[in-house]
């Protein structure tokens, strides 16, 4: 039972990983709706293979090194994706939005930065309540930004506050983690 958990909770990393190639084409295609649902899915996929991992007796190390890897694909996809279309000016079906180039930037540094951190650890380094909180407020965030549907100016508004507090959320989580392998 505890390989089986283990197998699936790693399929579904895999596939979180996955997702954000036909997200990415989802979004330059301007079907909105496909690439909402194409992020609900990953969103969903990480809950349930840190549960999954969790019931196995805990993740493997392969899981620990890729869960950040892929959750760092599928979020990073969108963003991207809205640095180069001017925050989705270009796309009727997304409302625009007014994130700065600069702070895209500042938090592709923060990922960029961490993933390597955690790479060097022994074990991983497994994810802290401020990584998941941060992930949480990433996909919240990304989730009213691409909502294509109805009140999509208040979700578009309400998108950009949750980036500037998944940004703070980052880079606070981002000093933790160094700050504990210091210690």
């Amino acid at each position: 039972m505890i390989v089986k958990a283990q197998s699936l909770a790693n399929g579904l990393t895999v596939l979180r990983g996955l997702v954000a190639v036909p997200l990415l084409l989802a979004l330059q295609g301007g079907w909105g709706w496909w690439a909402w649902w194409l992020l609900v899915v990953g969103a969903l996929t990480d809950a349930v293979d840190g549960w999954l991992a969790r019931c196995g007796g805990g993740g493997s190390l392969w899981g620990a090194r890729l869960d950040p890897l892929c959750d760092k694909l599928l979020l990073l996809a969108p963003l991207l994706w809205l640095a180069g279309h001017g925050g989705g000016a270009s796309d009727p079906a997304i409302s625009p939005i007014s994130i700065p180039l600069w702070a895209i930037w500042l938090l592709l540094a923060r990922e960029f930065l961490v993933t390597e951190w955690r790479s060097r650890q022994p074990h991983g380094a497994p994810a802290h309540w401020s990584g998941k909180l941060k992930t949480t407020g990433q996909f919240l965030c990304f989730g009213c930004l691409l909502w294509p549907g109805p009140a999509q100016a208040l979700t578009a508004a309400v998108g950009s506050g949750l980036f500037w507090a998944a940004l703070a959320m980052a880079w606070l989580s981002g000093i933790r983690y160094i700050k504990s392998s210091l210690a």
